[in-house]
C-alpha cells in the first residue's frame, strides 16, 4: 500500500495508528485474523481515496511537545 500511495511503509504504519488517521478500520484496512499478530490488509481503492481526499492540519494542532510544562 506505502507504493501505492507514494509514500514510506512506516509512515503509512504511523499515520493509521494515529489519533488523527484518516484511514478507518473496516473500510481502508482489515485484519487477516482473530489473534494481535495477524496480518494487515488494505483495501486499494478506498485507502487510496482517503488518502487523497484527507485533510491537512496545520503544525500548531498537532504539536503538543511544549504544551505539559
Amino acid at each position: 500500500m506505502a507504493n501505492i500511495l507514494g509514500i514510506h511503509r512506516q509512515t503509512l504504519l504511523r499515520l493509521r495508528r494515529s489519533n488523527f488517521s484518516p484511514f478507518v478500520e473496516g473500510r481502508d484496512f482489515r485484519w487477516s485474523g482473530m489473534t494481535r499478530n495477524s496480518n494487515l490488509q488494505w483495501h486499494v481503492a478506498t485507502a487510496e481515496a482517503t488518502f487523497t481526499n484527507a485533510r491537512r492540519m496545520p503544525a500548531a494542532e498537532l504539536e503538543t511537545f511544549g504544551q505539559g510544562v
